[in-house]
């Protein structure tokens, strides 16, 4: 087994260490974050990365990159997650309006009533997007409410 000797060795204030018990004391955090504190705490206390993996059941890459993130941005960069960008929303307010007007209007002729994908089709065709998935169609229409694929809906002023 190789030896992984710590490249970035990690220093904790009273504070910080006071910070780190609290958190690996009390269940009021994911699992993730206790096990990066718990991390942090053996790393000042002068463990090696292979002593801390076989005490903390992690992979040595994660101790690296906690180790890394501390010695970059502090104790909240190395505990938390950056938040993630994601994907930008599809449908502004005024498309989403277009939506919600399509689905609550008469479904196309021969149809009792309207599916995601003959609105997707139609929100397409009416050049509001270029392209749009269903799952994304259901979360707007579910977030006011409206189920058109169920039943006709109502729309009251």
């Amino acid at each position: 087994m190789k030896k992984h000797q710590a490249k970035h060795i990690i220093t904790l204030s009273n504070q910080e260490k006071n910070q780190l018990k609290k958190i690996t004391r009390k269940g009021k955090h994911s699992a993730r974050v206790i096990k990066r504190a718990q991390i942090l705490l053996k790393s000042e206390s002068g463990l090696t990365d292979d002593e801390i993996t076989i005490q903390i059941n992690v992979a040595v890459s994660t101790v690296e990159r906690i180790r890394y993130r501390f010695s970059k941005g502090g104790i909240e960069r190395a505990l938390y997650d950056a938040p993630r960008p994601g994907q930008p929303e599809k449908l502004n307010a005024k498309v989403e309006a277009h939506l919600i007007a399509v689905a609550c209007s008469d479904p196309p002729q021969g149809r009792t009533h309207w599916t995601l994908e003959l609105l997707q089709k139609q929100i397409i065709k009416d050049k509001k997007v270029k392209t749009i998935s269903t799952v994304a169609i259901w979360k707007h229409l579910r977030n006011r409410g409206i189920k058109p694929w169920l039943e006709k809906n109502v729309v009251y002023s």
